[in-house]
């Protein structure tokens, strides 16, 4: 059976994933978290173009990247394990988009209480008026898709590329086994 190298092409995977991750992740997180909530006053959309006006493209992605680096590079590392050992036919980038989520996920429900720690503590410093101005209903649980739903698309946009470049820990398949690959008859 021809092997091949798993250390490097994973190493290669967990860069892709977490120079690429964050970027794409960064680009899609403020429509996403828009279209999950979709305000209902002008005002609120308002506030909404002024902050990312305000902090930009720049602070965005350098939010992204400090958020998520690490997700999206345990993201490769686990894609990078199932592209091993799953079958020559699995689905590899929606296995990707689905390792990105779940990570991303568990994060949140990890990082909820210091949220909810935060959000109170600016509740009962500024009042309950300004603390609804600061934290919308549902806020947390709308930035939590967005978190989620940025996860999976750069995880799947992540093992595209990395299908695209030939990036893969799949062992070579041997001659014969391109000839007649198994399901075929003999």
């Amino acid at each position: 059976m021809s092997g091949r190298p798993f250390f490097m092409p994973m190493i290669g995977l967990v860069f892709l994933f977490a120079g690429l991750g964050p970027a794409i992740g960064g680009a899609l997180f403020i429509p996403l978290s828009i279209m999950f909530k979709a305000p209902t006053d002008l005002e609120a959309i308002g506030v909404m173009v002024l902050i990312s006006t305000l902090f930009g493209h720049a602070f965005g992605l350098t939010a992204a990247y400090v958020v998520g680096v690490a997700p999206a590079a345990a993201t490769g590392f686990l894609y990078a394990v199932w592209d091993a050992v799953a079958p020559e036919r699995a689905p590899r980038a929606l296995i990707a988009a689905l390792i990105g989520a779940l990570l991303v996920y568990g994060l949140l429900l990890r990082l909820n209480p210091v949220w909810a720690s935060f959000e109170m503590t600016v509740r009962t410093s500024t009042g309950a008026e300004a603390g609804e101005w600061a934290f919308p209903d549902r806020l947390g649980v709308t930035l939590g898709h967005a978190f989620v739903a940025c996860a999976a698309i750069a995880g799947f946009v992540c093992a595209f590329a990395a299908n695209l470049i030939g990036l893969t820990t799949r062992r070579e398949l041997t001659l014969a086994e391109r000839l007649h690959p198994p399901g075929e008859g003999a």
